[in-house]
């Protein structure tokens, strides 16, 4: 796969390396590339996979991410039996 890879950006100009994918990720992500790059960038992860899964985890953490962010913005009330029974603990 890697001859491959190495082979399509040898002949086919304006292909991107990995390696740019990977520059342009955050760009891609929040629709800041012209339209060149956006195709550039969308037909070298047609034609891999390591950037296929690369671009999923990232995506997948952003989820995460915002996901945790909600939760916190919502804190629990903590009942003030368990503080108090905390504090205690630790003073001894």
């Amino acid at each position: 796969m890697l001859v491959i890879r190495r082979l399509m950006t040898r002949y086919m100009p304006g292909m991107l390396t990995c390696q740019q994918v990977d520059s342009f990720l955050y760009d891609f992500h929040e629709g800041n590339l012209s339209f060149a790059q956006n195709i550039k960038f969308k037909f070298h992860l047609s034609m891999c996979r390591d950037c296929q899964a690369y671009v999923a985890g990232y995506k997948q953490t952003i989820q995460n991410i915002k996901a945790g962010a909600a939760i916190e913005q919502h804190p629990q009330k903590i009942p003030e039996d368990l503080v108090q029974a905390i504090l205690k603990s630790t003073k001894r």
